[in-house]
């Protein structure tokens, strides 16, 4: 195996993995499942920390600079040739990878959206000194005025 495809299968692996790690993430939206998203948080700063070091790695190996873009590796690395397989594999699962990321951030925008309502009613709620009834409805404060002999 040359160094190429050794990097290359190894930018995969990290790159399916980092995937999976975005589908649980996604799934933990959904669920509004803070306590799954926490863990989920550590996992995917690791797994990007361990994708930019085998991104460094493949740019190094073509005597690119580590932000070099995905176009200037796959021609560096093709040579003008049409891409191999596994780099066709590897731009698949970046694609994938974008677009997941995209869904991510707007089930993170939802759940923002919904965070917000929700304080704005609880706030709204305190602002007029309502208090939660057995029902769980807003009621009024106690009528300060009445007095114990006639309540």
């Amino acid at each position: 195996m040359s160094p190429l495809d050794h990097n290359l299968a190894g930018l995969t692996r990290e790159l399916e993995a980092f995937l999976a790690l975005l589908e649980e993430e996604a799934i933990a939206l959904a669920a509004g499942n803070s306590d799954r998203l926490s863990e989920l948080v550590s996992q995917r700063q690791g797994a990007s920390l361990r994708l930019a070091g085998h991104w460094k790695d493949l740019a190094d190996l073509l005597q690119l600079p580590p932000q070099a873009g995905f176009a200037a590796l796959r021609d560096k690395a093709m040579a003008g040739a049409a891409p191999s397989p596994p780099w066709r594999l590897l731009e698949s699962l970046t694609r994938e990878a974008a677009r997941l990321n995209q869904v991510n951030g707007r089930l993170i925008e939802e759940q923002m959206r919904r965070n917000q309502a929700a304080m704005r009613v609880l706030q709204s709620a305190v602002a007029s000194r309502g208090l939660y009834g057995a029902d769980g409805r807003v009621s009024d404060l106690p009528n300060l005025k009445r007095s114990i002999d006639s309540a």
